[in-house]
């Protein structure tokens, strides 16, 4: 009966190293882990001796190793992984022909990130750190590659 918890112990603690290594992030199931393999070797030692605890750490460490392996190997992680791809593009805005002084109309209140349109396009813009109100006009004063600084037209 002790020698069947031993091993449930040791083998629990190898599927926790294997579920943080393959799935679980964070660390918590692999410390788990750890803990519940040394605790089910500190008892193997302790009830069985040297030569059994010895016998039983080598089958441990091939039995992990093994087991992530086999894991890696075929693949069943995959079916937990994110399969997306994002293949949109950045604006570059300086490629839009917006120059400074433009006029644009903010659709989300600037605070001090949000959106503006200009003609039939809308953009990322932010301010000096101004706080501006939705349908207010604003004129762009300078254009970076991925949003436009504005300020409140006056």
């Amino acid at each position: 009966m002790l020698l069947a918890s031993i091993i449930a112990i040791i083998l629990f603690g190898i599927i926790l190293i294997v579920l943080e290594i393959l799935v679980l992030p964070g660390l918590i199931a692999g410390i788990i882990g750890a803990i519940f393999m040394i605790m089910g070797l500190v008892m193997m030692y302790k009830n069985y001796g040297d030569v059994y605890g010895n016998i039983t750490l080598i089958a441990t460490i091939v039995l992990t190793a093994s087991a992530l392996i086999y894991a890696l190997k075929s693949k069943a992680w995959r079916r937990f992984g994110l399969k997306d791809t994002i293949d949109s593009k950045v604006i570059d805005l300086q490629k839009e022909h917006i120059e400074p002084g433009t006029i644009a109309i903010t659709t989300s209140a600037l605070r001090p990130m949000g959106t503006v349109i200009i003609g039939m396009n809308k953009y990322e813009a932010q301010t000096s750190g101004a706080y501006i109100e939705a349908n207010s006009e604003v004129v762009v004063l300078k254009v970076l590659t991925n949003k436009l600084l504005v300020e409140l037209k006056s």
